[in-house]
């Protein structure tokens, strides 16, 4: 009975951080100051930290262990999301209490 060979060991594929999931903290950290002086502002920008990190996470788990940055992709979720509810909240606001 032989035994199966083996490949030869070459050097490993280097695991980088996904840039994608960077956009998007940076953009939901943007949107998240723009908000204060210009809401629209805020989120035409908080709109692109959503996408981006929502496409950061499925390369991620595509690339199957070679891509990190899954966390800050939904930080950059998170936070891009938090802008969107906070212009929202900020429109509806006056209608809702009749000001």
């Amino acid at each position: 009975m032989s035994t199966p060979e083996r490949p030869e060991a070459g050097p490993s594929d280097p695991v980088t951080l996904n840039r994608k999931a960077v956009f998007s903290i940076v953009c939901g950290i943007c949107a998240f100051a723009l908000i204060y002086v210009e809401p629209v502002g805020g989120l035409l920008v908080a709109v692109p930290s959503i996408t981006s990190g929502l496409h950061a996470r499925r390369e991620i788990v595509a690339a199957q262990g070679l891509q990190t940055g899954d966390s800050i992709a939904v930080i950059g979720l998170m936070v891009g999301g938090g802008a969107v509810v906070t212009v929202v909240l900020s429109w509806l606001l006056p209608v809702v209490t009749g000001r």
